[in-house]
């Protein structure tokens, strides 16, 4: 690999991210990407790659390495100790905390594992965020009034705002670059954040989409270079098959993808598609009417993934490892929830919803933590520095093929401990829990992207 092959103009940067996400075939001239992880040699032609701002002398350094460097958080010496654990004090004394925290650098930001204050996006420049708590400083704009309810709340979401404003909460200060700067395509646009999820959560899309560029997403997932996924040559986004129609048919899933593995009793699985709308409820009802009978039953279970994922989700039906994702508050898992608004808010403008009805929990050993259990547990899976965390896991967690128990809900601003939501989740937590999950899975709804 010789400098040379980096050499590609600032138009053809641009058209990578700008052109890929509407294409159907990408195609690249191989010796555009790279083989092997980059040296140091490389960097002079990598900074011709990309815009200046996006490019540092620690290029090489991994958000991995930054974590494994970085010292733990001494919340007892420092005074900054999450609100849920912090004496009682001045509400004044809170602000200046987190006034103060703004001004972290963004690695920083992320090193900690609380964002910045989103009460401060304005006088930072960034456009404010709705919150169901606070709800929206002034009137609501339009943009984001399109994804409440009609009576001006969202049950399932803990903040709804720009792009922008969600990168900087998250101390992706690149990524704000990124948006600001003409030869990257992602464009500052509103997103949804649910209960339960990272603010980073939306960028999991544009990262499937191609407009993330590598070190920022390696700054979101705490991988290293090798661990990002460069294609040589062309690459097809992945489709909804040919038969599915806005009608629910059950069809053999190895005649719609030919490496499925996932068997069901019937052999067959239902599938429809619709296309997306921003209003939840609207898109919701437009579902249900389409589905009929299909989603009437008692103990349906839903999942909301992307359509890159189905694939691979119907080949190895597995737990999910998600080192960052706050998504995963139960440990590695496979999740399902019993709120189908809930669901489609994990699409993030379009998707899959996979269905599974009646699975056979009770045949497997099912965990339902105490309330005392939940907060233990997910505090030790959230990594939050609490008393709770310590001494011995609850010895049914240590057995359990699925765990069922809220949805957190409110999480206190800090990174304190968050609080039972009104919804539940279902997460398998072994391979026999998958296996008997997948053998329940009743339907497939594609929902198309306008």
């Amino acid at each position: 690999m010789t400098e040379t092959s980096f050499n590609m103009s600032a138009p053809t940067l641009k058209r990578r991210w700008t052109e890929s996400p509407q294409n159907e075939l990408i195609l690249l001239p191989t010796s555009a990407f790279p083989t092997t992880p980059p040296t140091n040699n490389l960097l002079p032609a990598i900074a011709d790659l990309l815009p200046d701002p996006l490019i540092r002398p620690q290029y090489l350094e991994t958000s991995e390495d930054r974590f494994l460097d970085a010292q733990p958080m001494d919340f007892e010496a420092s005074g900054d100790r999450p609100p849920d654990t912090q004496p009682a004090g001045d509400d004044e004394d809170e602000l200046n905390v987190s006034s103060d925290s703004d001004l972290d650098d963004g690695d920083e930001v992320i090193a900690r594992r609380y964002p910045r204050n989103h009460l401060h996006l304005e006088q930072h420049g960034f456009r404010p965020v709705w919150t169901p708590w606070e709800g929206y400083p002034g009137e609501i704009p339009a943009d984001i009034r399109e994804y409440l309810d009609e009576d001006g709340t969202c049950g399932s979401a803990k903040m709804i705002g720009p792009l922008r404003s969600l990168a900087w909460l998250a101390g992706l200060d690149e990524l704000v670059e990124a948006i600001d700067h003409p030869a990257y395509a992602i464009r500052d646009e509103i997103e949804v954040v649910p209960f339960g999820a990272e603010i980073t959560f939306p960028i999991n899309r544009h990262w499937d989409e191609g407009n993330i560029p590598p070190r920022i997403w390696d700054k979101v997932t705490g991988d290293s270079w090798s661990r990002t996924t460069w294609t040589s040559g062309a690459t097809v986004r992945p489709q909804i098959p040919p038969g599915v129609n806005e009608t629910p048919t059950a069809h053999n899933l190895r005649s719609l993808y030919a490496c499925a593995r996932v068997q069901t009793p019937t052999g067959t699985v239902q599938f429809m598609k619709v296309k997306y709308n921003r209003s939840l409820p609207q898109l919701e009802r437009t579902i249900r009417r389409q589905a009929g009978q299909s989603l009437a039953s008692r103990n349906l279970w839903f999942r909301g993934t992307s359509i890159q994922a189905l694939a691979y989700i119907l080949y190895f039906f597995i737990p999910e490892i998600r080192r960052t994702n706050f998504d995963n508050e139960f440990g590695p898992g496979f999740y399902t929830t019993d709120s189908f608004k809930y669901a489609l808010r994990y699409l993030s403008g379009g998707g899959v919803i996979l269905v599974f009805k009646d699975p056979d929990v009770h045949s497997t050993r099912l965990w339902q933590p105490s309330p005392q259990d939940w907060n233990a547990w997910v505090a030790r899976w959230l990594h939050l520095p609490l008393a709770i965390t310590e001494g011995p896991a609850p010895s049914q967690s240590l057995t359990a093929e699925f765990i069922q128990g809220a949805i957190s809900g409110e999480r206190p601003r800090g990174g304190g401990l968050p609080l039972p939501g009104r919804h539940q989740q279902l997460v398998a937590v072994s391979y026999k829990g998958c296996e008997v999950l997948s053998r329940s899975l009743e339907m497939i709804i594609f929902v198309e992207r306008r």
